[in-house]
């Protein structure tokens, strides 16, 4: 049996006297791909922020291997985890190779440049993510879905352990957002990555995630497989709508629809 490569135990923060997430506790395997699930403001983001040692707990401890994470030096711990947020505005301009080349900072030292590996690594990271015809154009002049495909192309050129995205697929139409979740998919069943990702499309979740937390008010609802999470009255009690869950008959997925719009 293969030790955690993440562990929260009875994790708590707060923005402020705001607690967002409350005594969490949970361990991922490695290869787990995991979707993080619940209304806006529910603590997903923070959670995420909290596992990848952007944010540091006001009490409780994230493990790493067993260490935590406040041991590791920045530059370590980045050749572990990598981080995507929602957003990626560039306050100055760069071309896309230049953006992707940047996950291989953690490997270099202050005085060093990047070596042909490090080329090559990008190059490959472009290639996975089908963004190398990019690598010339300026990146704040491309499209919302291609720099969402940018970002994760300098991400995997981290060589990272374990990925942690928020929100990958919000605002991209359902073309990038098919692009994006089956990368994440290859990523995962080919390269053994640990996935974790913040998710608003339940469908979408179901469909490729094989663990699934729900979270409700910085509380840990659910942890447990899409069939085990994704039930009606677990559902209809976190987000406040009258469901109807369903199984597609094509592949299994289950199918979330409003049934009404009444808010309890």
């Amino acid at each position: 049996m293969t030790n955690p490569i993440l562990q929260i135990k009875d994790v708590s923060f707060a923005y402020q006297q705001d607690p967002v997430v409350k005594r969490a506790s949970l361990q991922v395997e490695p290869g787990e791909f995991i979707g993080i699930l619940g209304p806006n403001g529910s603590g997903k983001s923070t959670l995420l922020k909290l596992m990848g040692g952007i944010l540091g707990p006001d009490s409780g401890t994230v493990l790493l291997k067993d260490k935590e994470l406040h041991d590791y030096k920045r530059k370590v711990l980045a050749q572990s985890i990598a981080w995507l947020p929602q957003e990626h505005d560039m306050a100055f301009s760069f071309r896309v190779g230049e953006i992707v080349l940047m996950g291989r900072h953690p490997y270099l030292s202050a005085l060093t440049f990047e070596s042909q590996k490090d080329f090559d690594i990008s190059n490959q990271a472009m290639r996975t993510t089908e963004t190398t015809h990019l690598s010339e154009r300026q990146f704040n002049e491309i499209s919302g879905g291609e720099k969402q495909r940018v970002m994760m192309a300098c991400a995997i050129a981290q060589e990272p352990e374990v990925l942690l995205l928020d929100e990958p697929t919000t605002a991209l139409d359902i073309k990038y957002q098919l692009e994006i979740i089956n990368i994440l998919d290859r990523l995962n069943r080919q390269d053994g990555m640990t996935l974790i990702l913040a998710m608003h499309d339940l469908h979408l979740a179901s469909k490729y995630c094989r663990r699934l937390i729900l979270i409700d008010q910085g509380n840990i609802v659910k942890d447990g497989t899409p069939e085990e999470v994704l039930q009606k009255e677990i559902l209809e009690s976190v987000y406040g709508v009258k469901l109807k869950v369903f199984h597609d008959p094509d592949d299994g997925s289950i199918l979330i629809s409003p049934e009404t719009s009444c808010i309890r």
